[in-house]
């Protein structure tokens, strides 16, 4: 799969994750390829898990990656004619954030790479930022079961 923007218009979020109302996170996808792919998230007093004068837990964050890594998925099913798939999040390792909380107002960049894919499980260093700074790291292993494997890219967690 060639870089997305390149072939046309970015798809909505909600047309590549089977997550919808309040349970999809994801504001939009920016970047997709073969390797990565690149989500954004608007935090507002009315995201879904927002305390109020707090913010998001930063735990949630690890959602956050996990519907990006659905959406990686959801592109390449998309260009291959498919709807979404499930998907499993079977763990993370080392998943750190530097702050307890997103705020309102920030907009959150978050940015999966595939470092393992084989037969349906695949693993990813996710990282989010807001305005360049880094403010939480993980790695995420997922599954997608089908016949056959994930073919070119990974499987998605939902």
């Amino acid at each position: 799969m060639t870089e997305i923007h390149a072939t046309g218009p970015l798809p909505a979020a909600a047309d590549l994750v089977r997550h919808s109302g309040t349970m999809l996170l994801l504001t939009r996808l920016t970047e997709a390829s073969e390797t990565h792919a690149v989500s954004e998230v608007a935090i507002t007093e009315n995201s879904t898990f927002y305390r109020e004068g707090r913010g998001v837990p930063a735990y949630v964050g690890l959602e956050y990656m996990a519907q990006t890594i659905a959406a990686y998925d959801g592109v390449e099913r998309r260009q291959s004619g498919k709807p979404p798939e499930i998907g499993f999040l079977l763990g993370t390792r080392r998943f750190d954030a530097s702050h307890p909380y997103f705020a309102a107002g920030e907009t959150l960049r978050v940015r999966v790479d595939m470092t393992f894919n084989d037969n349906g499980m695949a693993a990813f260093d996710a990282v989010i930022t807001v305005a360049e700074e880094e403010r939480a790291r993980a790695s995420i292993n997922v599954y997608r079961p089908e016949s056959g494997g994930l073919g070119t890219l990974a499987g998605a967690a939902r």
